[in-house]
């Protein structure tokens, strides 16, 4: 859409794009948040943040423009946008299902596993 030099499919391109964007915004916080007991919840969502965006974040555009630059055209940075998405898709299809699991119960196991871990360091 960007080749086309038309403002308007331009301008589309972006909303469509910052739609998409809100959407996958929208369920990360309770997923993210899920993911982890209480005691340990702030820290890794917070590690799985920043080592993302450190990494995905730091290398896509750079990725992008050398695409761009070596092959004149925007289709294989689509290409390659279109693999982080497989990769996105794939992690989602594997992530563990919460629902019906009470965080305290999570929280509880959690304890309870700790609590063995270190009466087995005693032992």
């Amino acid at each position: 859409m960007m080749d086309t030099a038309n403002e308007l499919i331009i301008l589309a391109a972006i909303t469509i794009g910052l739609l998409f964007h809100a959407l996958m915004y929208a369920g990360q916080p309770s997923i993210m948040a899920e993911m982890f007991p209480t005691r340990m919840r702030y820290s890794g969502v917070s590690l799985g943040y920043q080592v993302t965006s450190i990494v995905a974040g730091s290398l896509a555009p750079i990725i992008a423009s050398s695409l761009l630059g070596s092959f004149k055209s925007s289709v294989p940075v689509a290409f390659y946008l279109l693999g982080a998405c497989v990769v996105t898709a794939v992690s989602v299809y594997f992530l563990k299902e919460t629902r019906g699991i009470s965080l305290h119960d999570v929280d509880a196991a959690d304890a309870q596993g700790t609590a063995d871990l270190l009466a087995a360091q005693k032992r």
